[in-house]
């Protein structure tokens, strides 16, 4: 069935590629004419192709509705996320993801639980920008996803109210409501929604460990398997109020709250062979880990008109203070005695923010942007493991450390806008200085680190004609490592795994260049390259006399990823639009990694088919594929992936309801299995995702 999905997929490409451009008919809006886009479709989109960025429009998307964000992103375009919730871009990880326009300062465990929080209904937009301009953080070397929320209304009392239902293996609702009363000058908004998440997977992990490099004679191997049951509840509120001090200046403030928690919850079995497949070790495992949430945002904005030219000023002040608790505990049942340990690991954020930005137009066709921002975060990790030893619970040295991580960067930035008639020009220059102040209150030892980097980006796009334009972008970006990347205390996620930071790593540095040729409003192709120094890598060593793997990070010499991009769409009927796209791409990592010097490049192709229906004024239909060959992963290899999700939507109550019914990952084969051999050791990772998911969801304009 696979295999017929996937035929199906490049027989729609290769049919919308043949087609040629309708003309505008009683369902097709006017054409969109922007010297810095070009809209892919002229109706309701899915997809627009800005030159910087690919926007998928969310709010008109079927299949996404009743989703979680985290959800949404799987299906944004060139967009791939792991099975713990990491991103990556056109096979690239380190990803900068913002909302509305601000950076998170979220670790990715934090970052992964917020968006599978954040249901799909509040979100409008996903931005997908792979070469920002010097405005934006230099943050993510792979680039920078936008998740843009819906906006309340602009006069009136106006709201949605939504709710849905979903059943995967386990159950899953969402139930919310958005409102908003603005008049005259005065404006206040509000909104609420509960998630509950039931989640469960299947995991499979396997190594094999050899007697040296060239992996001729097998020492052991070792069998892990795991059936998790994951529920995530949250209740997020936002209130916020506008008002217009005059027809020049506009002011906004905001409460953000996100509360939570969740539960991971395996059992499950490892097994430990010897060459001659008699059995050393055998244990029933059981980990279980609670964590709690709550995270409070308090924002202040404005801005300020100088003249009716263009000339104005923003500002924007948030604090955010976020607390975070994980309580573990982790046992094995075997003929030899093994320790059940235990675990508590609280945290403090506090993060500060403020930046602000002018515009300043110097001529009728030029203009420049300019403007500062301070960030100054505080991580407060005191972790505690304890091992039962004799009905006793004791301290374990190895594992328990106060943590304290500071970190303070101060960026400035000019950007220059030249518009002509033909020819659209933008370059800039942001610089960004870091201070790091790292304190293992435990060991009562302190790490400081400052540097400044300059980060230069340039744009251009050209239009031959009405119907023929190119675009050209660069940038040089930066990939920080996590206060999590850093530390060198371990963190356990069984009895026999667990994951150690290292501190000292350094950031990535990456280049990246992009050209492109878009032919009317219907088809884009672009060239892309990369390169990032000190890369950084997972490894992982298998010690057999304990059994147990330790998961950590380094700094590889140098990686390249290049690629074709290319986005296609056609109204194949009045009634029946296909946007295609695809992706080739290869990463290519060189420099010295645990007993290797070497990863094999691979090549990996990515073919998104994303088909709407109008099947009549009120009934609306979507047939969504996507399939990824294998590709690399740092030292891994993931396999390849497909998706199939299709979508039905009704109008009703006088066009002010709409309920929808949707399934995703029908086949149930957009899993997640990685595998990599590296020196003596071999380890395949299957990760059987609960994906497969029907949802019921309603909603209704107030």
């Amino acid at each position: 069935m696979k295999n017929i999905i996937t035929s199906l997929m490049l027989a729609f490409s290769v049919y919308s590629y043949s087609q040629t451009e309708k003309e505008t008919d009683s369902i097709v809006e006017t054409s969109i004419n922007a010297l810095d886009e070009i809209v892919i479709v002229k109706k309701k989109v899915l997809y627009t192709q800005k030159s910087d960025r690919m926007v998928f429009n969310v709010e008109n998307s079927i299949i996404s509705e009743g989703g979680t964000a985290l959800d949404v992103l799987s299906r944004a375009p060139g967009v791939v996320v792991s099975q713990d919730g990491e991103l990556s871009i056109r096979g690239q990880q380190g990803v900068g993801v913002m909302i509305n326009g601000k950076l998170t300062q979220l670790s990715q465990k934090e970052l992964a639980n917020y968006l599978k929080s954040t249901t799909s209904s509040n979100i409008k937009q996903i931005e997908v920008i792979t070469n920002p301009s010097s405005k934006y953080d230099a943050t993510g070397k792979a680039g920078i996803i936008n998740i843009i929320l819906k906006k309340p209304s602009n006069s009136g009392l106006k709201g949605t109210a939504f709710s849905s239902y979903g059943r995967g293996r386990k159950n899953r609702t969402n139930s919310g409501i958005n409102l908003s009363y603005n008049k005259d000058k005065f404006g206040v908004y509000g909104n609420y929604s509960y998630t509950f998440r039931g989640e469960e997977e299947r995991k499979k992990y396997d190594q094999i460990q050899y007697t040296d490099n060239t992996r001729q004679e097998i020492v052991t191997k070792n069998y892990q398997n795991a059936t998790t049951d994951e529920p995530l509840t949250s209740n997020n509120f936002k209130i916020g109020t506008t008002y217009e001090i005059s027809p020049k200046t506009n002011l906004e403030a905001y409460v953000d709250a996100k509360i939570g928690r969740y539960e991971n919850i395996a059992n499950g079995r490892n097994t430990l062979l010897n060459t001659q497949d008699q059995l050393q070790f055998d244990a029933l495992t059981y980990n279980d880990s609670k964590e709690k949430w709550n995270d409070y945002t308090y924002a202040f904005s404005g801005v300020h008109k100088f003249d009716t030219e263009g000339k104005n000023m923003t500002f924007d002040f948030e604090y955010e203070t976020s607390k975070f608790r994980s309580n573990q505990f982790q046992s094995a049942q075997s003929s030899t005695v093994i320790n059940d340990r235990r675990g508590f690991i609280p945290s403090q954020l506090k993060v500060f923010t403020g930046k602000v930005d002018f515009t300043n137009p110097l001529k009728e066709k030029e203009n420049i942007e300019w403007g500062f921002k301070a960030g100054l975060k505080n991580n407060d990790n005191p972790s505690v493991y304890e091992y039962n030893e004799n009905n006793q619970w004791i301290i374990d040295a190895n594992s328990t450390n106060h943590f304290e991580y500071k970190e303070q960067i101060y960026a400035a930035y000019a950007n220059y806008k030249y518009q002509m008639e033909k020819l659209n020009i933008q370059g800039g220059l942001r610089t960004e200085y870091t201070a790091i102040n790292i304190l293992q209150k435990t060991l009562n030892e302190e790490h400081k680190d400052d540097y400044l980097k300059w980060f230069p980006s340039v744009s251009m796009k050209y239009e031959f004609n009405e119907n023929n334009s190119v675009h050209a972008s660069y940038s040089k970006r930066i990939n920080r490592p996590s206060q999590f990347d850093l530390n060198p205390f371990r963190f356990y996620d069984d009895s026999f795994n667990y994951s150690q930071g290292n501190p000292n790593l350094v950031p990535e540095i990456t280049h990246a260049a992009e050209i492109g040729y878009a032919w009317k409003s219907t088809f884009m192709a672009s060239v892309y390259f990369s390169k990032t120094k000190d890369v950084f890598t997972e490894v992982y060593v298998y010690n057999a006399a304990t059994n147990t793997t330790v998961t950590s990070q380094i700094n590889v010499d140098k990686s390249y990823n290049y690629g074709v991009n290319i986005t296609n769409t056609n109204e194949i009927y009045k009634w029946w639009s296909l946007s295609t796209l695809f992706n080739v791409f290869e990463n290519k990592f060189m420099g010295n990694t645990v007993n290797t010097d070497k990863i094999d490049p691979i090549i990996t192709f990515n073919l998104s088919a994303q088909n709407a229906f109008t099947i009549s004024e009120t009934w609306k239909a979507e047939a969504n594929a996507q399939y990824q060959s294998k590709s690399n992963l740092g030292i891994y290899e993931r396999a390849d992936f497909f998706d199939f999700s299709i979508g039905i939507s009704k109008q009703i109550l006088a066009n002010k309801g709409n309920i929808k019914l949707n399934f995703t990952d029908i086949f149930n084969t957009n899993n997640f299995d990685i595998k990599s051999v590296i020196g003596q050791t071999g380890i395949n990772k299957q990760y059987e995702l609960d994906n497969r998911i029907a949802t019921i969801a309603f909603t209704y304009r107030i």
